[in-house]
């Protein structure tokens, strides 16, 4: 069955939210991420995950690129999906200064239907009856949704990353 979806990015229209570090050890910003991530969106293990993660051992400085994921459901029709990419330079000398960016943004997805027959999209009175809902109803919800748990989260993410990387402003 066909359904209704409606995505809102949390951070419209830049997409993310940046943070450069120059330092010693920045790879260092890697293993903190599940931590801040989960405990932020208040999930559990099963709700993080790393699509992505690539070291390159042959080169100094050496390269890195990770891509991390929470997903929260927040009520019966929608949920907010957060990423961050880091991208950076570890030198093979500790003492040396490297370099990382930390990329972070997200999605909030409400979707409508696709259960059963009368829940299809296809259906013209089905999709007249979500689009009041929503219009009338379940948008406001939606940008409060936006506020709380897109905005202000990643707003307190980015705060935790640089005080643990001790950056006092971002470029």
């Amino acid at each position: 069955m066909a359904s209704v979806t409606i995505q809102d990015d949390c951070l419209a229209p830049e997409g993310y939210i940046t943070l450069k570090y120059n330092g010693l050890a920045p790879f260092k910003a890697y293993p903190v991420v599940a931590n801040f991530m989960r405990t932020i969106w208040e999930v559990e293990a099963k709700d993080y995950w790393e699509r992505e993660f690539r070291w390159d051992n042959t080169s100094d400085p050496r390269g890195f690129f990770v891509k991390a994921y929470v997903h929260r459901g927040i009520d019966q029709f929608t949920s907010v999906t957060i990423e961050v990419v880091m991208e950076g330079k570890q030198p093979a000398d500790i003492n040396k200064p490297g370099s990382v960016i930390i990329k972070m943004g997200g999605v909030l997805t409400s979707k409508f239907g696709g259960g059963t027959i009368l829940q299809d999209a296809k259906n013209p009175i089905y999709s007249s009856l979500v689009w009041m809902y929503d219009h009338f109803f379940y948008k406001k919800q939606r940008r409060t949704y936006l506020d709380i748990w897109c905005k202000r989260r990643l707003d307190i993410l980015k705060a935790r990353y640089q005080e643990f990387l001790g950056i006092v402003e971002s470029e």
